[in-house]
């Protein structure tokens, strides 16, 4: 089980292969073929069943390094749209541990991707009427706009 962790692991990293999947459900059967307590007989059950019912996903994080629910924090990106960034309110600008949120002479913010460690305290504090923050996968579909600080 620790190795079906570790694969899946590489998978929600963004360096899954294509033959992991097929990998996990012959690991899974080995380990319930294996094993001697009921326990052990159901562990992998939950991978057999989200490959099974969620096999897009595990093509879209392996193929094209795409977190679909934008969870996962090697392919996510955190955005701020301009066009709801509204207010100069400088909520996200305080909140953010690493300082990877600067604004312009408009007060629009603009996210430094080289900075960002995606914890998500922008999207939390940004105020719910403006709901500027948003969260892009893969990463590499955040504008130009948004990779560097503002002039």
């Amino acid at each position: 089980t620790w190795h079906m962790l570790d694969i899946l692991t590489e998978i929600t990293t963004g360096k899954g292969k294509l033959e992991d999947i097929d990998f996990l459900v012959e690991l899974g059967e080995d380990i319930k073929d294996g094993s001697l307590c009921g326990l052990g007989k159901t562990a992998a059950n939950p991978v057999f069943t989200t490959i099974r019912y969620f096999r897009d996903e595990y093509m879209a994080h392996i193929v094209e390094k795409r977190c679909p629910a934008l969870v996962c924090k090697e392919l996510i990106a955190y955005y701020i749209l301009r066009e709801k960034c509204e207010r100069a309110c400088e909520h996200c600008v305080l909140t953010c541990p690493v300082k990877a949120i600067a604004s312009d002479e408009k007060g629009i913010k603009v996210i430094d991707q080289t900075k960002c460690t995606k914890c998500g305290s922008c999207e939390l504090v940004c105020p719910k009427e403006y709901n500027a923050v948003t969260r892009l996968s893969p990463s590499s579909r955040v504008p130009g706009a948004g990779t560097k600080k503002p002039e």
